[in-house]
């Protein structure tokens, strides 16, 4: 018996799978087509933690080859642990979810070795493998025979739609020609003519709009995804999806304009602490800003909606003592420590990053970066402050330029400290 692609373990699948970013999102939908070639979202699943476990829950179904038994174990465990509520069954859910990730993970990877061996190979047979309930315009592309490079296969590889099975194969020149002689033709097919209508996704998620697709195709699915994956710069990319842009050394994708340069929120120097402060003054300062105090914590939720907890545990050691803050390297954060509060409360910016914990096996997690612009009073000082927040902890920095600087090199210098996908400006 052959084993399905879900079940299959090659290393271009798996690849693809590794290099996605993981967004939290309230619908499938959020993102369009071929940029889940570059995204791991669960629909309806708006919390990092909840992302980051289906994500790790997947990617170990898929690199040990436990295959969707493990995943349907830990679906509900991940379920129960999150409190999650979702539409359907539990069995339908965690199927679409598992299904649609690794079969075009797989789809994705076999295209990748398709390319390879292109100029062997050069051409592409539509395999319809469903027998219940077909879908009688899919059922009406099998044994289709074009080249690789015809347009037709960038809205028609498979997958097409929720729990489409078809397949697409390579074939040498005489495997294209005894397929050809099997219909009673002489050369190559002809890509059937693309008939497109309108039809509104996201109906239940926070972006429903009107988008046209190719008749017999799942909104969302007419797309290529290994071409996708493989030339990321020819199709619109997430906003800022940073880890593909820094791999391959390129400005902000074509689709994004990062937003213009704050106005520097202009701050006096009695807002900077004097460099000698003691840490448990510069805690009680950061604490007062959110209402919180050294006895009392207090509950902050941002511009984006995520909550944070704000308690003196921040800034304390294993053993309960800011001493740490005190230590060269760390002492600087105090003289800046009511910016980088004041960045929290209203950020010029936010942007979500994820970041690998160590280790081979290590789980991803979410930072939060925020951001914003300030000016010295009377002294025409520019400077940014990025706080940073996960579940492992947090890191705050500010860093002024010095008087003089011209519009352009403070723009530079601010967009050096966007990294991620911005979920936030002012």
């Amino acid at each position: 018996m052959t084993a399905s692609p879900a079940q299959l373990p090659f290393s271009e699948a798996i690849d693809f799978f590794k290099q996605k970013i993981r967004l939290p999102s309230s619908g499938w939908t959020d993102i369009w087509q071929e940029q889940h070639s570059h995204a791991f979202v669960v629909a309806g699943a708006a919390h990092d933690d909840l992302v980051e476990d289906f994500y790790n829950a997947i990617r170990q179904a898929k690199e040990s080859g436990t295959g969707y038994p493990a995943f349907r174990k830990q679906f509900d465990e991940i379920v129960a642990k999150h409190g999650w509520a979702y539409n359907g069954t539990p069995g339908w859910r965690s199927k679409m979810i598992y299904y649609t990730n690794v079969t075009q993970a797989y789809n994705a990877g076999r295209e990748q070795q398709m390319q390879a061996v292109k100029h062997l190979r050069p051409y592409g047979v539509y395999r319809h493998t469903s027998i219940e309930h077909p879908r009688l315009e899919h059922k009406a592309w099998n044994g289709l025979v074009l080249p690789l490079d015809d347009p037709w296969w960038d809205t028609h590889t498979p997958q097409n739609g929720w729990g489409c099975k078809c397949r697409k194969y390579s074939l040498s020149r005489i495997e294209a020609a005894r397929e050809w002689e099997k219909r009673g033709r002489t050369g190559p097919d002809e890509a059937p003519p693309i008939e497109m209508e309108m039809r509104v996704v996201g109906k239940n998620g926070s972006n429903p709009r009107e988008v046209w697709v190719p008749k017999g195709i799942d909104p969302g699915f007419a797309y290529n995804p290994g071409k996708a994956w493989l030339e990321p710069q020819t199709v619109p990319p997430l906003q800022g999806y940073d880890a593909v842009l820094k791999e391959r050394e390129t400005p902000w994708p074509t689709a994004f304009t990062p937003p213009p340069m704050p106005k520097p929120t202009v701050v006096p120097k009695s807002a900077l602490l004097p460099a000698n402060t003691a840490p448990e003054v510069a805690v009680a300062d950061f604490l007062d800003v959110f209402g919180a105090s050294m006895d009392e914590g207090a509950a902050f939720t941002d511009a984006a909606g995520s909550t944070l907890a704000i308690t003196k545990a921040l800034f304390q050691d294993g053993k309960g003592e800011f001493k740490w803050m005190s230590k060269p390297g760390k002492v600087a954060r105090l003289e800046y420590i009511n910016l980088l509060a004041m960045t929290v409360i209203e950020p010029d910016e936010i942007w979500w990053v994820w970041v690998k914990d160590h280790g081979e096996n290590g789980r991803w997690r979410l930072k939060r970066r925020y951001l914003r612009a300030f000016e010295v009073d009377g002294t025409n000082e520019f400077g940014v402050s990025v706080f940073e927040w996960g579940k492992s902890g947090w890191t705050g920095s500010t860093a002024f330029m010095g008087t003089q600087k011209s519009d352009a090199a403070r723009e530079a210098y601010f967009d050096k400290q966007r990294a991620g996908r911005l979920v936030f400006s002012k």
